[in-house]
């Protein structure tokens, strides 16, 4: 059977790790996997772990299912992949998530390596979100400097201020375009911190690590997602956002998903060992990291089901929508190409080091008051973000 398969192979990951896991047993020691950490059965040999393992993977199957579904009929209707693009990234998240989720679950062992893994791509798609937004309000093709120079400028109360909006512009999209490194850095500190036991999860104490991860995660993903609300919000007033492209809605599922995490970070992780306990039947590593990786995996399913509305394909399936030349109707692009053209992540990872450059005052890029006109930019470059039609058009 499965749970006996799994059995075998976490005594034999058990084996080789050291007995001297993090044992929560103080004030100053961090949590961690236990090892020969093994609940009484609850029936017959089925213990609460191999429970949560065979709940989680049908759901595992569901969330990946419904995913594909719905990435699949935006493949079969993909006319503007400069929008298209960035919903089959986003769309993918929860499939991300659960799948991460599901490999600490079977490995309950290293959980601390392998769950935040998918905390990587979720800075990813909130990057997504923004170039959707953004394509929505100025479209790929444009010149994007010189619409937001025209643009009327406006201070924090909405009232208008001289010149144009550009500055804003720019400050707009570092602060969504900085999260995939700052996420990546963070990530990769967290886990070589883990390793030396200086992470410690279950303590916000200064001379953890923790804490000033925690406080960073917070500010970096808060500048994030500011950008990109506050970016819809004021191209929506100014008329540039469609309301068919339902803005608010798409923003609310992606928070959703990050506040989830958040949240479970916070009530799993510092409140380790003080308000759950373990008993006979429902372990340690069951309670801590066990049902932290369960929770994700049966969000997973709701945020992947909420996709199918909120990231539909309908309004490109039924509506006719024109070329980025807006002289005829637009063509779908081949199954292949459209799979090579949505996971190119090149466009994100310019409009990073796009983003950091911009801390530093003007750089040459697509966000800078230094660009040049739109097809000496995009013709005999390789930024990756100007539209499928004009980089396989021969």
């Amino acid at each position: 059977m499965s749970y006996t398969i799994h059995s075998v192979i976490l005594r034999i990951r058990e084996a080789a790790a050291s007995e001297t896991s993090g044992i929560p047993q103080g004030n100053d020691t961090c949590a961690a996997p236990l090892t020969n950490d093994v609940g009484d059965p609850i029936a017959g040999n089925l213990t609460v772990h191999h429970i949560m393992i065979l709940v989680c993977a049908p759901c595992l199957g569901l969330t990946i299912a419904s995913t594909l579904y719905l990435e699949w009929r935006h493949l079969h209707c993909y006319k503007v992949p400069q929008e298209q693009r960035q919903i089959l990234r986003i769309a993918s998240l929860p499939a991300v998530y659960a799948t991460f989720d599901f490999l600490a679950l079977l490995f309950i062992l290293d959980y601390q390596y392998i769950a935040p893994i998918a905390k990587i791509y979720e800075a990813f798609s909130i990057a997504a979100l923004f170039f959707l937004v953004l394509e929505w309000a100025c479209p790929d093709g444009t010149d994007r400097e010189k619409y937001f120079s025209n643009l009327q400028g406006k201070d924090k109360k909405g009232n208008n201020v001289p010149g144009g909006s550009l500055k804003w512009f720019q400050t707009t999209s570092r602060n969504a375009l900085q999260f995939p490194l700052t996420k990546l850095v963070l990530i990769v500190i967290q886990i070589v911190t883990q390793y030396y036991h200086v992470f410690c999860e279950n303590s916000m104490s200064p001379k953890h690590a923790h804490l000033w991860i925690f406080l960073f995660d917070i500010f970096f993903v808060g500048g994030a997602f500011e950008g990109v609300t506050s970016f819809a919000k004021r191209m929506g007033k100014e008329g540039a956002i469609s309301a068919s492209h339902r803005a608010r809605g798409r923003i609310l599922t992606l928070l959703g998903i990050v506040i989830f995490q958040v949240l479970q970070d916070f009530i799993f992780g510092l409140m380790n060992g003080k308000l759950f306990k373990p008993s006979k039947t429902v372990t340690y590593n069951d309670l801590n990291f066990g049902i932290p990786a369960t929770l994700t995996i049966l969000e997973s399913v709701f945020f992947s089901l909420l996709m199918q509305w909120s990231f539909s394909a309908k309004e490109y399936k039924e509506g006719v929508r024109m070329d980025r030349y807006g002289m005829a109707p637009a063509v779908r692009t081949k199954t292949w190409r459209a799979l090579l053209d949505a996971f190119n992540l090149i466009d994100i990872i310019l409009g990073t080091i796009t983003a950091f450059g911009l801390l530093f005052g003007s750089v040459q890029s697509r966000y800078s008051a230094r660009s040049g006109g739109h097809h000496q930019r995009t013709k005999g470059s390789h930024s990756g973000m100007e539209p499928l039609s004009e980089r396989t058009r021969m």
